[in-house]
């Protein structure tokens, strides 16, 4: 790879830990059931009585969609999620996706409550456990490895024409953006779409120039 002028790579410790110097990271990709919890595609109430269209009508699926993956909506962690789908066959079969990860903020999103005097927080499960902290033992380095092993079973899901979008901001997005260049190639890089928003969500900012937007990293495969 060291030969192609137009190869990028973004460095970090624990890369390459009990790795040769140039071997790509080895991701475990195992294969796990998924249960059925709920139907979401069901007759909506409608001013108080039963609407009999469905939400998603079946005679607008094509005929060799799968009958049991309409709307599907997946609860488990992303990882062993995206590795059992691609274990079951859906390696290019995804045409888009949207991420909203970490931001390596270092805060804490649990959720927590008053009632009356008593302080209050929410029991997390493993998986909300993992999904609401956005701190990081490790530092960067492991959040980098996160990001890494994710971004590369994203690719390996999505289509040929398929688009990814990753919405991060000023905290890491120049590290996930030269990731993503390794990881999909430069040449794929489509857009930075910038999410502006106005100053009364800074607050009073008064040592620096106020930060007004997050940014979406695009590419296709």
């Amino acid at each position: 790879m060291a030969s192609n002028k137009k190869y990028v790579e973004l460095l970090w410790a624990e890369k390459y830990d009990n790795y040769e110097k140039g071997e790509k990271i080895p991701i475990e990709k195992p294969n796990l059931p998924f249960q059925v919890v709920e139907t979401v595609n069901k007759p909506r109430i409608k001013g108080g009585y039963i609407d009999p269209s469905l939400l998603f009508p079946e005679d607008k699926y094509p005929e060799n969609y799968p009958k049991d993956w309409k709307n599907p909506l997946i609860w488990g962690d992303n990882k062993l999620v995206m590795s059992s789908l691609i274990k079951q066959g859906w390696a290019g079969e995804i045409n888009l996706i949207y991420i909203d990860p970490p931001f390596f903020t270092g805060v804490d999103f649990t959720v927590r409550t008053k009632l009356g005097d008593e302080r209050i927080e929410k029991e997390p499960s493993i998986i909300e456990e993992r999904a609401y902290r956005d701190t990081w033992s490790g530092g960067i380095a492991s959040y980098l490895n996160y990001m890494y092993e994710r971004l590369v079973l994203m690719r390996d899901l999505l289509a040929e024409n398929g688009s990814i979008y990753v919405h991060l901001d000023w905290h890491v997005g120049h590290y996930v953006k030269v990731m993503m260049d390794e990881i999909f190639g430069y040449e794929n890089f489509r857009n930075e779409i910038v999410w502006y928003y106005p100053d009364y969500l800074q607050g009073n900012v008064t040592k620096r120039f106020p930060r007004k937007n997050d940014f979406i990293l695009h590419y296709s495969k």
